[in-house]
């Protein structure tokens, strides 16, 4: 008798188990992409001209981003920005006065005053507009 009465309990808690992890698949919904959307400042252009590399900077994040140093190839360069800081989604032009080589590879690194980095590759220079 007392083993048909824990069968019993045993079968019952099947259907109950399984009720209660579908309830928390339902409540966690693996499937629904939660992340939030990427909120960075970055370059989304370069656009290469004879003696100058042209960056177009776009702040995507919540906080107002200024360019303090552009470094290219591991040296820091002049450059020149359209406007003092970038506030939440607005854009800037950064002109960095480069003498680039054709068909040369440059990694560009924009330091912020927070000390946050933004790093942009140009890969086979050329004249002319490249999208990030």
């Amino acid at each position: 008798m007392f083993d048909r009465l824990l069968r019993r309990l045993w079968l019952l808690g099947i259907p109950v188990g399984l009720l209660g992890a579908a309830a928390v698949i339902a409540y966690a919904r693996p499937w629904h992409d939660s992340a939030p959307p990427v909120r960075e400042v970055k370059v989304e252009q370069a656009t290469l001209r004879p003696g100058a590399i042209v960056l177009v900077v776009v702040n995507n994040s919540l906080e107002t981003a200024r360019v303090a140093q552009v470094i290219l190839n591991d040296a820091f360069v002049d450059f020149r920005q359209s406007q003092a800081t970038v506030a939440p989604g607005d854009a800037d032009r950064i002109t960095v006065s480069y003498p680039w080589i054709s068909g040369e590879s440059y990694d560009v690194e924009l330091m912020t005053v927070t000390g946050a980095s933004i790093e942009y590759g140009i890969e086979d220079a050329e004249a002319g507009t490249q999208q990030a």
